[in-house]
């Protein structure tokens, strides 16, 4: 007869769910060494669910199954944690904000670089490259873009969008700021929008991760706007610590600005430059 343990029998079907979710995290990392147990659990639920879904799976056991016996199926999974789509200058405001600030930052820097932590979409990208042409700083600039996950790096180096979305991306650029046509920055090429290779001459693509690796650089913006929010809080707590690490004094970190980092005493270092989600270190 099987007892049931702190009353099991009785666990609803979120319970049991949760804890086939642990089963399933821990099975990715021991399997493939592939880590999202830190990652906001909401999130994760989400992302899983809607994998479940595009598979036709009733259960996260039977996706556990899956994915520790089929390594491509494991590696779309992994590819479904790290991606998310996004709009080039999705927050016009925030980036019509950053104009501004960026001029005086990076004047004084002879070769000012720039990070794109954890960057999830091509666009996430490409909106600071245009950015930083149009205020005369990219041709002395760097640009870190890294990703943990390098399949999904790959596809974001190639730089495509979907024609559907121009008009959308023209308006957004418009009102972040621009001063061209958003034409002259991409090219039609096999029924995609392509960014121009010259966007890319300062960038320099790399796989990375925040949840084990250490600082390897000194940076005057950091910028995770798209995925800091998917992590849980003990693992912001360690971003946070690592962008401090890497931001120079005066530099700006940039973060979405529906996310609450309050919660870090390194804050007291930082100081809210007239909107949510844009800090400026000051000591």
């Amino acid at each position: 007869m099987v007892v049931p343990v702190n009353n099991a029998a009785n666990d609803s079907p979120h319970d049991i769910e949760e804890v086939e979710l642990d089963l399933l995290l821990d099975g990715m990392h021991r399997r493939y060494d592939e880590d999202f147990r830190a990652y906001e659990r909401r999130f994760l639920r989400r992302k899983t669910f809607d994998f479940m879904r595009a598979r036709g799976l009733e259960t996260v056991s039977a996706l556990q199954n899956l994915v520790l016996h089929d390594e491509a199926a494991a590696s779309e999974l992994c590819q479904a944690f790290v991606s998310q789509q996004s709009m080039l200058f999705d927050d016009a405001d925030e980036f019509h904000a950053l104009r501004g600030m960026i001029g005086p930052l990076l004047g004084s820097y002879v070769a000012p670089k720039i990070w794109i932590a954890e960057c999830l979409c091509a666009e996430e990208v490409f909106s600071f490259a245009i950015l930083l042409l149009e205020e005369g700083h990219y041709d002395k600039s760097l640009i870190f873009a890294t990703c943990s996950n390098e399949a999904v790096l790959q596809e974001i180096k190639k730089g495509t969008f979907s024609l559907d979305r121009l008009a959308a991306y023209e308006e957004n650029y418009r009102r972040s700021g621009g001063r061209r046509s958003f034409a002259e920055y991409y090219q039609i090429r096999d029924g995609r929008a392509v960014f121009l290779e010259s966007l890319q001459s300062r960038i320099i693509w790399a796989q990375y991760s925040l949840c084990t690796d250490s600082s390897f650089n000194e940076f005057q913006l950091i910028s995770c706007r798209k995925s800091y929010a998917s992590f849980g809080m003990p693992l912001q707590r360690r971003i946070i610590h690592l962008f401090n690490d890497s931001l120079s004094r005066f530099g700006i970190l940039n973060v979405a600005a529906d996310v609450d980092i309050g919660y870090s005493p390194l804050l007291m270092n930082y100081k809210e430059l007239g909107r949510r989600g844009i800090y400026r270190r000051a000591r």
